[in-house]
């Protein structure tokens, strides 16, 4: 027992039946109790947040403190709840108040703090943000700050959030005035200088690591899956799972299809957890492993970080995690002790997984983890001075420059590229310059909306504003009112319908309405045996560089039987019988200096063992020079395993051999301008800048563009490693051997997804310009960068759908413009202050008929109407007319027919018509009494 601990919180360590404070908390204490910016680097379950709390509480009780006094960050908000009651059940009986702060929080909870503000605050990046931008009366506590803790400060450095949390230290160091003290707590890490120099900032304390030396022994047995079926791996589970078991996947996809093959075995009591489940959901599986009243949970990386589940027994993975820092996350959710020793299976689906598998135990085993690579986008640069904007209401370029220096993440960001990035959000509005002065411009609040349910690409909701975690659109899914789950908008648009029945949370559920408004299913449980389960995008996850340079390793090695005591028969055999592959017919095995060329009908396929990174960069490079030469129908692959292309004749890597540098970045450059990559990087990007919904100008946009290429590069490229790979070859360093027949990691480079040139979704971009909104042909031209005749073609087309993407057009009375609407927004667009005079006639008495004519039969039929007939019974109006798409219509002032031209619409729902017929009313007036 530490002896400066306080006896109040000595007497709480006997009532947890603690002996002593563990290692790493004696450790920590002296370092935190004298003041110093303190970097705690542990295991899982080594009492990480008890080794950062207890000092700080010791302190409180010598000092008197006000609220808020220590700020507790955690990346995740299913961290929040668990560690709020951990750190309450020690903060509360010493007399000091803990409270949460996140999204899901109940209101009364929320209103709370403001009449009692906790003296320890639990919050997410977001949390902190939304605090410091828009909490104008609780911000004034954040003055009394002393301590803030950073828990799992390894999940956010590589991360946009991450950036963002280094920034928002910054702010609030400027705020209070005050050098607060800063504590990280992390698992293993390459590189503790990386992590310690990204969260200390610019505090002038003095700095301490405190680390658990030695490696933790684990265990781990890799199994195969007979022939890679789902009704297999299900088998294997059962046999696997010992209860209490964590069953992680890489994708929420496999997470439900795990789940409906064990249902289908008859297996109870295993639940899912995934990151597109409500909180509710994840709470009550959280709650059923903490009450050891489930068998096996089947997760993805949601509960990999440290959430108190109870003592899991042992974890599987289902197929390798694609990195070293992963493997080890997930695997040390098993022995989650000191004393354990963490206990774990790899399962198999493809041969190649068992070499992956291979590779991350030997670079485990040997102490080798990702080194930390700190993000430096300037998006979240901009979003931060906005939010200081908000909070502060001005600025000078200078004082926030000096802010910005001070996160370690931004430190070489240079004045001149700063004031670009100014000059960028002056041009789009989202500020102005006043002088010296810096304020929010007129567009911010144009971009940032708060009408929650006005959804377009035009402008964002308020609520995103506050947070840098890239959502990509998602329709929730509500049963009674409440959310049960969120699958992506773009396969509802795809593939739902109303009865469809999807699985999602390990349960069936019947579709019965969908509300494209509000971008949400309501659903009702179904009892039927099946359903469809959703796509989500975003689950490609890269795999880690040093699974390559694991592979690469073993197979120069050519033998396995260190390893054999770790793989199963199947596993054991099915690599020896891939290594004797090679063996007998005299090739090299694929590695970071062999490339095995094969020629598969017509795809070129180069099999090699390289980082990831480089391989996407070669492909993409390749897939430029085949669209622009030869063929759009073409599509390349990219891998750990090598890439490949179809539909280009010649060899292209010998064609990149004998380029120089200056033309192989500026093919690169090309290729990846080209990609899919970038224009999401772009879209994702675009709002911090305030250009939403109009097309990029690479002449006035050079600052936007540039930016997206960076971080595209930084994310999913490597140039100077391609440069290097390229290099290689043309010094003969690497070996080229060609091979007339099919090789085993020939197929691994064929097993992966292809990437296809990027062709804009026409359709589907015009849908998205439209939504939520009224506009003229000329103004979706210039948006979308499609050329006007071909724009008024497609929306003719789309006139004739009879889906979500029918169109519909009326006549803007004030300027005597045609402007266009998506069918389903009509009544919105008609209700709203903007058009609402193009469907208000002058004289609703004055008579009119109308000639409708079918747009399926020869078949039409004429309507003589007041507008007040319109007004007071629409219905009526529909009633009368016996089809339900109508070709064409015309409108004709009854008065004067004989020397008037009919009013012409075409491509109507029956729908819509009462709104049209009182739109070509009010134009005929407006031009009448003009």
């Amino acid at each position: 027992m530490h002896q400066d601990l306080d006896s109040r919180i000595q007497i709480l360590l006997r009532q947890k039946n603690w002996p002593t404070l563990t290692k790493i908390q004696e450790m920590s204490f002296s370092s935190i109790s004298t003041g110093k910016n303190t970097l705690i680097i542990a295991p899982t379950g080594y009492g990480k947040t008890e080794a950062a709390i207890l000092p700080l509480l010791n302190q409180m009780i010598k000092n008197e403190v006000k609220p808020v006094a220590v700020i507790y960050i955690t990346p995740l908000k299913a961290l929040i709840n668990d560690i709020s009651l951990r750190i309450d059940w020690w903060a509360s009986k010493l007399g000091f108040l803990v409270n949460r702060k996140h999204g899901e929080v109940p209101q009364k909870e929320k209103n709370l703090r403001l009449k009692h503000a906790p003296h320890i605050l639990v919050t997410t990046p977001e949390g902190l943000e939304i605090d410091m931008d828009w909490a104008t009366k609780f911000r004034d506590f954040y003055k009394n700050v002393k301590w803030v803790i950073v828990d799992e400060v390894h999940e956010l450095i590589n991360s946009k959030r991450g950036s963002q949390l280094a920034l928002l230290l910054e702010r609030l160091k400027r705020f209070s005035g005050y050098d607060f003290q800063r504590i990280g707590l992390s698992a293993t890490v390459s590189s503790e200088k990386v992590v310690s120099d990204f969260l200390f900032g610019s505090s002038n304390r003095e700095r301490a690591i405190i680390k658990l030396e030695g490696k933790r022994d684990f265990e781990i047995k890799i199994r195969k899956i007979s022939n890679g079926s789902w009704e297999d791996a299900a088998s294997s589970l059962v046999s696997s799972i010992e209860p209490p078991s964590l069953v992680f996947t890489n994708s929420r996809f496999s997470t439900e299809r795990l789940h409906e093959e064990l249902e289908k075995l008859g297996q109870k009591n295993v639940f899912v957890h995934h990151s597109s489940i409500s909180r509710d959901i994840k709470d009550m599986v959280e709650e059923k492993l903490r009450r050891n009243e489930s068998s096996a949970v089947i997760c993805t990386k949601t509960l990999e970080l440290g959430i108190h589940i109870g003592e899991i027994k042992k974890v599987i993975m289902f197929r390798p995690p694609p990195s070293v820092s992963s493997f080890l996350q997930r695997l040390g959710r098993s022995g989650h002790s000191v004393a354990g020793t963490p206990k774990g299976e790899i399962i198999s689906m493809l041969d190649y997984d068992i070499l992956e598998s291979l590779a991350l135990y030997e670079m485990a085993k040997h102490g080798k983890i990702e080194r930390p690579l700190v993000d430096d986008s300037l998006d979240v640069v901009a979003r931060e001075l906005l939010g200081h904007l908000l909070q502060n209401q001005e600025t000078t370029a200078e004082e926030f420059y000096s802010i910005v220096k001070g996160a370690n993440a931004f430190s070489k960001v240079r004045f001149s590229t700063f004031l670009q990035m100014v000059k960028c959000l002056e041009n789009n509005g989202l500020i102005k310059k006043e002088g010296e002065k810096i304020r929010l411009g007129p567009n911010f609040f144009r971009v940032w909306r708060f009408n929650r349910e006005f959804k377009s690409i035009w402008c964002k909701d308020f609520s995103e504003f506050f947070s840098l975690i890239n959502n990509n659109d998602t329709f929730s899914l509500r049963f009674e009112g409440k959310v049960i789950g969120e699958i992506d908008a773009v396969y509802v648009y795809k593939h739902i319908r109303v009865n469809d029945i999807i699985r999602i949370s390990g349960r069936l559920w019947k579709v019965t309405r969908i509300n494209i408004n509000k971008m949400s299913l309501d659903v009702i449980p179904e009892n039927s045996r099946k359903g469809e389960i959703p796509i989500w995008r975003g689950e490609n996850i890269s795999k880690s560089y040093l699974v390559a340079k694991g592979e690469s390793m073993i197979l120069k090695r050519g033998e396995i039987e260190k390893e054999k005591e770790i793989l199963d028969h199947d596993a054991y055999s099915t690599i020896k019988e891939m290594l004797q592959f090679y063996r007998d017919r005299d090739l090299p095995f694929p590695s970071d200096s062999t490339v095995v060329v094969e020629k598969r009908d017509d795809e070129w396929v180069y099999s090699t063992i390289i980082d990831e990174k480089i391989a996407n960069t070669i492909s993409h490079m390749m897939l430029y020079l085949t669209t622009k030469r030869y063929t759009l129908s073409t599509y390349s692959r990219a891998s750990i395993y090598g890439f490949s292309i179809k539909g280009a004749p010649i060899n292209l890597l010998e064609e990149l051999k004998g380029m120089d540098d200056e033309k192989l970045v500026s093919l690169i450059k090309k290729s990846i301008l080209r990609s899919s990559l970038f224009i999401a990087t772009m879209k994702e990007i675009q709002p911090s800048f305030g250009k939403l919904g109009r097309k990029i100008d690479p002449n006035n946009d050079k600052f936007i563009v540039a930016e997206a290429l960076r971080q595209t590069v930084r994310k999913y490229f490597s140039i100077k490693g391609t440069l290097n790979f390229i290099h290689k070859i043309r010094d003969e360093k690497t070996t080229i051997v060609f091979y007339n027949g099919e090789t085993p990691l020939g197929d691994a480079v064929l097993s992966h997804v292809s990437i296809r040139p990027w062709l804009v979704d026409i359709v589907e971009s015009i849908y998205e310009a439209l939504k939520g909104g009224a506009y003229t042909a000329s103004e979706l031209s210039e948006v979308l960068g499609i050329p006007l005749k071909s724009l008024e073609n497609k929306l003719k087309q789309l006139r004739k759908m009879k889906d979500k993407y029918k169109v519909s057009s009326f006549i803007d009375v004030d300027n005597k413009e045609v402007r266009w609407v998506l069918i389903e927004d009509f009544q919105s667009v008609v209700n709203s202050d903007d058009y609402f005079t193009s469907f208000t006639p002058s004289n609703v008495d004055e008579t009119f008929i109308a000639t409708l004519k079918s747009a399926e039969r020869d078949s039409q039929v004429e309507l003589i109407f007041k507008p007040r007939d319109v007004i007071e019974n629409p219905d009526e109006i529909r009633r009368r007319i016996p089809f339900e798409d109508i070709g064409e219509l015309k409108v004709m002032d009854m008065n004067d027919m004989a020397y008037s031209t009919p009013l012409k619409f075409y491509g109507i729902s029956r729908n819509v018509i009462p709104y049209i017929l009182l739109n070509a009313t009010t134009y005929i007036q407006s031009v009448k009494f003009s």
